[in-house]
């Protein structure tokens, strides 16, 4: 079975160009650790401080490798601007209905 991560994220005003570097160098690094991110979505309308992301994982046991790899040196390092750029961060285990 395949497992998604569902994430909703509000950054703090005018904090995009720096989430955006941010998330360039994460996503790399937790395709490594098993989290693939399949949807990076932004407003068109409405408060365009809110962000959506879906990562999917080939197995649940992914899950706990990229939390892990997050609390590595690496991870660390690459989440550090974050306390300064995130102001809300929502995160869903999810997995596909039957009907689609």
């Amino acid at each position: 079975m395949t497992y998604h991560i569902y994430t909703e994220v509000t950054l703090r005003l005018g904090k995009m160009p720096e989430y955006t570097q941010m998330m360039q160098k994460l996503a790399p690094y937790l395709a490594r650790h098993g989290w693939k991110l399949t949807q990076a979505l932004q407003p068109v309308t409405g408060d365009f401080r809110k962000l959506i992301h879906v990562w999917e994982l080939g197995e649940f046991a992914d899950v706990e490798r990229g939390l892990a790899a997050c609390a590595m040196p690496d991870g660390v390092a690459i989440l550090e601007p974050m306390a300064n750029i995130v102001e809300t961060e929502s995160i869903s285990i999810m997995a596909k209905t039957a009907y689609i």
